[in-house]
C-alpha cells in the first residue's frame, strides 16, 4: 500500500509544485525480538506555518510505549520558484513487541484545510525471544535455514520435507544475531529483502550498534557491488541515531549508509562485509580508543522475472510507472516538424527505463530522440521521471495520426506485469507555404537619358541659331548623362562599403560562434546574409518556399539549395546529439561561405556592367 501511496503522489506532484502537506512513517527494525524495542518516526510536513487541523497517530495497541518524544525543525525550500518554510513536526515512539505474529502499526492521517494527507500502515514481525518467550503457537520448523537445523529441529523426515518452507526470521535475521555474545560496538549490513527479481529495488543499510555513543564515526560511500547498478537513495530524509534494545541491552544505533541496489542478473549472491572504524566517545576518567568493526557478508537471492513475459517487454523495466504522451503544436505545414513527447513516471530504476519508441512511416522524416531524466526519491524508494523528445517532420498534407503507444513493466509488490498504454494522437499537416511573390527589381536606364523638351521657338532664327541651340542641347545632354552615371557610381559604391562593414563585422560573430559550436548565432548570421543579397523579407519564408524565392532574387539554384538544407540540419539538430549539432554548425557555416561568394560573383557581374 505504501508504494501505491507513492506512486500516486508522484503523478500528482510536478516539478513547479509541491503539495502542501506531507505524512509519513518509518521504523528502525521491521523484525524485532519479544521483549526488544524499536523506534516508530511519525513526521509531517507543512509548507508554511499554518496549524495542522487534525493529526491522527496510528494504532499501535499491538505494543507497549515506553517513550514518546516530539520535536519541530524549519527549513526554506523553492517550491514553485518561490521560497517557502517547510516545518517538519515529528513524533517519535520508543515501543516494545510482546507477542509472537506478524503485527501491523496503522495508518497515521493530517488534515489541513482542504488537504489531506496519510501515511500508509507498517508490518513488524515479532519472533520469540532467546528463551521461547512470546511465541503462543506450537512451533513450526524453524529449521527452514539449513545452517540452524541441527539446533532448532529434531532431524526427523517431516523436518527434511519442510526445509524449503519460510516460517518466520531466523536468529541471523536480527542484529547481533551472529553473536553469542554481543559486542559493545558492531556493524551491520541489513537489506530490507532477501529475495528480489531482477531489476528490483533492495535498500541494504550499514548500522553501527554501540552501547555507549560514538564520539566520531564514518560516513560510508555508497556500495558499489559487483552485478548490481547501486545509487544512493536521497529522499531528504535524515540518517539520525536511534536506539533500540538487544536481549536486554540499549544500543545507539548509528546509520553509516544507506543504498539501492538493482540486480543485473539472477543467482545467488553475497555482498561482501562492511568494514569502519569508529570512535567510541570518552569520558574524564577514561580515553576514547579507535575500534576496527566488520560485518558479516549479505546473502540475497535474485530471480528473473516470470516467464512467460509480453513480447514487447524490457528487462529494465521493473518497478511501478505511468504512461503520457503529447505533441507540440498540434497544427503544421508539410516540411515543418514537430516534436513528440513521451513521458514515464514512476518509481523504480529510473536511470534505466526504456520508453516505448515511434516507429514513423513513408510520410514523415523521424529525426534521434533527447531524453531527460528526472529522480525525486521518496520514502526510501529510488523515483522519477523520464522524458523523451523527438522531433518529427511531416512531408505530405493531411490529417497524421500517431497510433497508441504500449508499455509493458513488472510490478514487483502485485508479481504480474502490468501494460499502460497512451491515446491515439493527431497532428492536422497544412499544404506547403504559398510562394512568396518576388518584389519587381528596379527599373534601370538602358538606353541613356531620356529626351529633353526645351520651350524654343524653332520659327525664329537661322540655321546658325538652330545649330547653336543643338550644340546646347549636346552639352546639357552629355552633363546631365555624366550626372546620372556619376551617381549610379557613386551609389553603387556606396552600397559595396556599407555590405563589406557588414560583412566584417558577420565574419568576426561568425568565427566565435563557430569555434564555440554556437548553432543560434550562425543562424542568424546565415540570415543576415541571405537579407543582404534578397532583402530582409527571406528572414519570415517558410523553409519550403525559400529556394524558390532565392533563385528569383538571382541567387544561384545550388546556394539556395544549400541554404534550406543547412536550415532543415540546424532546426533538427536542436533536438539531437552532439554529434548531430557539429554537422549541423559545419553546414550552417558553409551556406554563409556560399551565400557570400555567390554575391561576390553576382557583385562582380553588376560591376562590370556598371562600367
Amino acid at each position: 500500500m505504501a508504494l501505491t501511496l507513492l506512486a500516486s503522489a508522484l503523478l500528482a506532484t510536478s516539478a513547479a509544485a509541491e503539495s502542501a502537506l506531507g505524512l509519513r512513517m518509518s521504523a528502525n527494525a521491521t523484525t524485532v525480538r519479544v521483549g526488544d524495542t524499536f523506534q516508530l518516526d511519525v513526521v509531517l510536513n507543512v509548507n508554511g506555518q499554518d496549524a495542522v487541523d487534525e493529526l491522527e497517530l496510528p494504532d499501535m495497541t499491538d505494543f507497549n510505549v515506553l517513550r514518546e518524544s516530539e520535536a519541530q525543525s524549519a527549513s526554506v525550500n523553492l517550491i514553485g520558484g518561490r521560497r517557502a518554510v517547510v516545518v517538519e513536526h515529528r513524533r517519535s515512539f520508543v515501543l516494545q513487541a510482546t507477542e509472537v505474529g506478524t503485527k501491523q502499526i496503522g495508518e497515521a492521517r493530517a488534515r489541513m484545510g482542504g488537504n489531506t494527507a496519510r501515511a500508509a500502515p507498517i508490518t513488524i514481525r515479532v519472533v520469540a525471544g532467546r528463551d521461547g518467550s512470546g511465541d503462543k503457537r506450537p512451533r513450526a520448523n524453524a529449521g527452514a535455514n539449513g545452517a540452524n537445523a541441527a539446533n532448532d529441529g529434531d532431524g526427523t523426515a517431516e523436518d527434511a520435507d519442510n526445509n524449503d518452507e519460510v516460517v518466520g526470521p531466523t536468529d541471523a535475521d536480527e542484529p547481533g544475531g551472529r553473536f553469542e555474545e554481543l559486542p559493545r560496538v558492531f556493524v551491520e549490513l541489513r537489506a530490507d529483502k532477501a529475495r528480489a527479481v531482477v531489476g528490483e529495488q533492495i535498500t541494504v543499510r550499514g548500522e553501527v550498534y554501540s552501547q555507549v555513543p560514538l564520539g566520531q564515526y564514518p560516513r560510508v560511500p555508497g556500495l558499489k557491488p559487483a552485478g548490481f547498478v547501486c545509487l544512493t537513495i536521497d529522499d531528504g530524509t535524515r540518517l539520525q541515531a536511534t536506539q533500540r534494545v538487544l536481549r536486554g541491552r540499549s544500543y545507539y544505533v548509528y546509520p553509516v549508509t544507506r543504498d539501492a541496489l538493482f540486480a543485473t542478473a539472477p543467482g545467488d549472491v553475497e555482498i561482501a562485509p562492511l568494514e569502519l572504524e569508529v570512535t567510541p566517545a570518552g569520558s574524564f576518567f577514561s580515553r576514547s580508543q579507535d575500534l576496527h568493526v566488520k560485518s558479516a557478508p549479505l546473502p540475497l537471492r535474485i530471480e528473473s522475472t516470470p516467464t512467460p513475459a509480453p513480447a514487447d517487454f524490457q528487462v529494465e523495466n521493473v518497478g511501478r510507472m505511468e504512461l503520457r504522451a503529447s505533441v507540440r503544436p498540434t497544427a503544421v505545414k508539410a516540411g515543418e516538424p514537430f516534436t513528440l513527447v513521451v513521458e514515464v513516471v514512476g518509481w523504480g530504476n529510473t536511470d534505466a527505463f526504456v520508453l516505448p519508441a515511434y516507429a514513423g512511416g513513408d510520410d514523415v522524416r523521424v529525426f534521434p530522440k533527447t531524453t531527460k531524466r528526472e529522480r525525486r526519491d521518496r520514502d526510501g524508494l529510488i523515483a522519477g521521471r523520464v522524458v523523451e523528445e523527438t522531433l518529427i517532420q511531416p512531408t505530405r498534407p493531411g490529417r497524421m495520426s500517431i497510433a497508441p503507444l504500449t508499455l509493458h513493466f513488472f510490478d514487483p509488490t502485485e508479481g504480474r506485469y502490468v501494460t499502460r498504454h497512451t491515446p491515439p494522437l493527431a497532428v492536422v499537416v497544412g499544404g506547403s507555404a504559398a510562394t512568396v511573390d518576388t518584389p519587381q527589381k528596379r527599373q534601370t536606364i538602358a538606353s541613356g537619358a531620356r529626351p529633353l523638351k526645351l520651350g524654343i521657338d524653332a520659327r525664329g532664327g537661322g540655321s546658325s541659331g538652330v545649330a547653336g541651340v543643338a550644340g546646347v542641347v549636346v552639352f546639357v545632354i552629355g552633363a546631365l548623362g555624366g550626372a546620372v552615371g556619376g551617381q549610379r557610381r557613386r551609389r553603387h559604391e556606396s552600397r559595396q562599403g556599407q555590405h563589406q562593414r557588414r560583412r566584417q563585422q558577420r565574419h568576426a560573430v561568425v568565427k566565435a560562434a563557430f569555434d564555440a559550436a554556437d548553432l543560434q548565432s550562425l543562424q542568424r548570421a546565415l540570415m543576415d546574409a541571405l537579407a543582404d543579397v534578397a532583402g530582409d523579407d527571406v528572414r519570415g519564408m517558410d523553409t519550403t518556399a525559400l529556394p524558390q524565392a532565392l533563385s528569383a532574387r538571382g541567387v544561384s539554384a545550388a546556394v539556395a539549395a544549400a541554404v534550406a538544407s543547412a536550415i532543415v540540419a540546424a532546426e533538427a539538430a536542436r533536438f539531437s546529439p552532439a554529434g548531430a549539432k557539429r554537422e549541423a554548425v559545419d553546414a550552417v557555416a558553409k551556406a554563409i561561405a556560399a551565400v557570400e561568394a555567390d554575391a561576390d560573383a553576382n557583385d562582380n557581374g553588376r560591376t562590370a556592367g556598371a562600367a
